[in-house]
């Protein structure tokens, strides 16, 4: 058998491959034998025809298609084992001749990943502030938590509770009907479409006001765009946002162990604020040094593996039964292919940072050790007390500890690359 290799772009390799006339001969043998197995041909026993009768019944080239069931794959098997090839799905193949019996396999191998000067990446990490203004909106939002409704007899105001019927209709078709909905009026927020809110501000318990209003061409319901419709509203019930008073007392219906005093509960929102603010701003500085490693890197991978990423997008997105995805795609309209080219950019991004993060691990020799992955899951079980044991053994599985390992590896890949992008290493090293 001779092989000729060629490399392809998007990490493929072609090969072309001719098979020995002897082995083509024994593998037409093995055929004959097979076809005369299950037909029958007149005038002779199952198997017991001659070679000829079937070679004249079927023909040599039929003969020869037959022999290529099993003479290409053991073909390509054996070149891909010669030639070293790392495979990592299945090959094109294309028959050239089959006299002598030239085929080629194209197959996509294993991404080729260069990181280059890697150790050079720098990131400027971002600054974090937690303003007093920010505090005061938490301890706002609080307040409103903890806020009562009161009845109140005067006409409706913005941050009033209201409960009223709305009706509305449309070339002469009824589209809304809300009978003693409770909502509240929000300045600056719009109530389903600009302009319902505002018709609400100054009306009476009682009372009741019908007005156009004009749907915006790009309104979410593809049929009311652009339309006027007509809107019919009745007010039953007015109910005034009262908020606690910002005090010690409030502090404390809070929580009165640890927030004795208002000032207490200011400093643990500052806290919990800043340490939100700071996991934040590592998430970007870390996204920004991937996309840096990704920018300065050389890669070459098929498109098999987008492909296998678009796959996991969906199902991740729709779930994994495929009546359902098929019903969502007439829902919106588009064919298959259509749906997947949205997520294409999506999956190229997260392969190229999956490549890249998995040759930093390699060029940086990281690894998860077993005690490593016996404290994780340590950690994971910590909060569940009893029932610790029981998850124990459902994490404790092979699929479980490789699900482990891989989030711990990744973790710790994350951050070498925030030293290397920090310069911390650099320090270290000098």
């Amino acid at each position: 058998m001779k092989v000729t290799l060629e490399r392809l772009p998007q990490s493929r390799v072609q090969l072309q491959i001719e098979v020995d006339p002897d082995r083509l001969e024994r593998s037409l043998d093995a055929a004959y034998r097979r076809i005369a197995r299950r037909n029958r041909f007149p005038g002779f026993r199952p198997g017991k025809v001659p070679r000829a009768i079937v070679e004249r019944t079927y023909g040599r080239e039929g003969l020869i298609r037959e022999a290529l069931d099993t003479l290409v794959p053991d073909a390509y098997n054996e070149a891909l084992e010669a030639e070293d090839v790392p495979a990592i799905g299945q090959p094109e193949l294309a028959i050239e001749s089959l006299e002598p019996l030239r085929f080629t396999a194209t197959v996509p191998v294993r991404p080729t990943v260069e990181l280059n000067d890697y150790r050079s990446i720098r990131v400027e990490p971002e600054n974090v502030e937690v303003t007093p203004e920010m505090v005061e909106e938490q301890l706002q939002l609080l307040r409103r938590r903890h806020a009562t409704h009161v009845p109140v007899d005067r006409p409706a105001a913005w941050n009033d509770i209201l409960i009223a019927d709305v009706a509305a209709t449309a070339d002469g078709e009824e589209f809304l009907r809300d009978e003693r909905a409770e909502f509240q009026l929000r300045e600056g927020e719009t109530l389903f479409v600009q302009g319902l809110a505002e018709a609400f501000l100054g009306l009476e318990k009682g009372k009741s006001r019908t007005f156009d209003l004009i749907f915006p061409e790009d309104f979410r319901v593809e049929s009311l765009r652009g339309k006027t419709a007509t809107f019919t509203i009745n007010l039953h019930e007015v109910k005034e946002e009262q908020l606690p008073a910002l005090d010690d007392e409030f502090a404390q219906s809070i929580n009165a162990e640890e927030f004795p005093t208002l000032e207490a509960l200011r400093q643990r929102i500052e806290a919990d604020l800043r340490r939100s603010l700071e996991e934040a701003a590592e998430n970007r500085f870390r996204a920004a040094a991937v996309d840096k490693l990704v920018e300065i890197a050389t890669l070459d991978y098929p498109d098999l593996l987008v492909e296998h990423e678009i796959d996991h997008l969906i199902r991740d997105a729709l779930g994994n039964d495929r009546q359902q995805y098929l019903t969502y795609l007439n829902t919106i309209g588009r064919s298959e292919r259509e749906f997947r080219e949205t997520w294409r950019e999506a999956a190229e991004t997260r392969v190229r940072r999956s490549l890249v993060l998995e040759a930093l691990a390699e060029a940086e020799g990281i690894d998860v050790s077993a005690d490593e992955i016996n404290q994780e899951l340590d950690a994971l079980l910590a909060p569940m007390g009893e029932d610790a044991e029981r998850f124990r053994q459902m994490f404790a599985t092979e699929e479980g500890i490789a699900t482990i390992r891989r989030n711990l590896l990744s973790r710790k890949t994350l951050e070498r690359l925030s030293a290397i992008a920090r310069g911390e290493l650099q320090e270290e090293q000098a």
